[in-house]
């Protein structure tokens, strides 16, 4: 199994972020509120939109607001919202 380079001391732990515009497959999952394994999937077979940054996998995020603004269902806000709550309620 392909292990990650480790971070350097000082650098930050978590999702890798470029100023909240551009995410990478973690902070993508965490926006959908899903897997990192299903955004990988979905990406894959061309369900959500995605770039192509040297070898990395990277989401714009208002091209993901967009998309999930188009699905039938709740509003962005409100599936914002859930995310939200699920969150706090993992945090008990």
């Amino acid at each position: 199994m392909r292990r990650l380079p480790r971070k350097q001391k000082g650098q930050a732990s978590g999702p890798r972020r470029l100023d909240g515009t551009v995410l990478d497959v973690a902070a993508a999952a965490e926006l959908l509120g899903v897997t990192e394994k299903l955004v990988r999937a979905r990406a894959a077979r061309g369900l959500l939109p995605w770039r192509r940054w040297g070898g990395r996998v990277l989401f714009l995020r208002e091209e993901l607001l967009a998309f999930m603004g188009a699905l039938p269902g709740v509003s962005v806000q409100q599936a914002l919202e859930n995310v939200g709550a699920r969150a706090v309620e993992q945090d008990l």
